[in-house]
């Protein structure tokens, strides 16, 4: 499961321009939003990877989102290859915008399937977990000591290929109007935690991962259980949560918990770069 990313950012700093309406107008460390349209493109560092770019593009999973013309996705490309990047992922994309990148080299990396839940009705919450603390009360990060934990734990459900770092963990957690986490423990132990978000009326569960020493004990159900159950707090009409589409054991989860998958898949894509 990949987390979600804003597709609101501050434009500042350099304004060069490169044709087709393409702007560069944010650059720090390689990184920077490269387009400035109606549809918004950022680019940073891979966690863990300084030689591969992840390309974040606003409103990526919604099926109707348009791309901008080709000579405009090169333009990407080329500024992403003059930055020094050897290689470049996208965020979760809907197929027609998975469509347009194709059409510059793009391949599919990672398949994801898509699930809704419907909330007609409150969710019974067998195993109440409580929720992880920020550290003032206008953040939304818990103390360091917790993030530790949790990116301990991501980098132990997902491996190093996919993992969140520091930067990502935060963009999950103000990808949405609000956010909350929760947490399981063992004997003092953080064992899980999932990263739930709500906009309007919609929930979003952004990450779920349990280590793998405390997996198929029924931990990544309370962790779904809870989530939706405060996303069903504040009236959303639905939460919405992606899972790669050979994970079994994520499905079967989300499937109990009265998830129905969409009909279509998100799909991350990639390619290489010439530097």
């Amino acid at each position: 499961m990949v987390p979600a990313v804003s597709a609101s950012f501050r434009h500042r700093g350099d304004q060069s321009h490169y044709g087709h309406g393409v702007s560069l107008v944010e650059q720090r460390s390689r990184a920077g939003v490269i387009w400035s349209g109606a549809t918004t493109a950022r680019a940073r560092p891979w966690p863990e990877v300084p030689t591969r770019a992840v390309l974040l593009i606003g409103g990526s999973h919604s099926p109707t989102v348009q791309l901008p013309d080709t000579p405009i996705l090169q333009s990407w490309v080329d500024t992403l290859s003059r930055w020094g990047y050897d290689s470049v992922r996208t965020s979760p994309l809907a197929p027609i915008a998975a469509t347009a990148l194709s059409a510059v080299g793009f391949n599919t990396s990672q398949k994801l399937t898509l699930l809704e839940r419907l909330h007609s009705e409150p969710v019974v919450v067998t195993q109440p977990l409580r929720s992880a603390r920020p550290r003032f009360p206008m953040s939304r990060m818990p103390a360091p000591s917790v993030v530790e934990a949790i990116l301990r734990i991501d980098r132990a459900a997902f491996g190093d290929e996919w993992m969140m770092d520091q930067q990502t963990f935060r963009e999950a957690l103000h990808a949405t109007q609000r956010a909350r986490i929760f947490v399981s423990h063992d004997d003092g132990e953080l064992t899980g935690f999932v990263i739930a978000g709500v906009t309007d009326s919609y929930g979003f569960i952004q990450r779920l991962a349990v280590h793998p020493d405390f997996q198929r004990h029924g931990v990544a159900g309370s962790l779904v259980q809870n989530s939706l159950s405060w996303i069903h707090s504040r009236d959303c009409r639905s939460t919405v949560v992606n899972t790669e589409v050979s994970n079994d054991a994520a499905l079967s989860i989300y499937e109990k918990n009265g998830f129905v998958p969409l009909d279509y898949n998100l799909l991350v894509m990639e390619r290489q770069l010439s530097v």
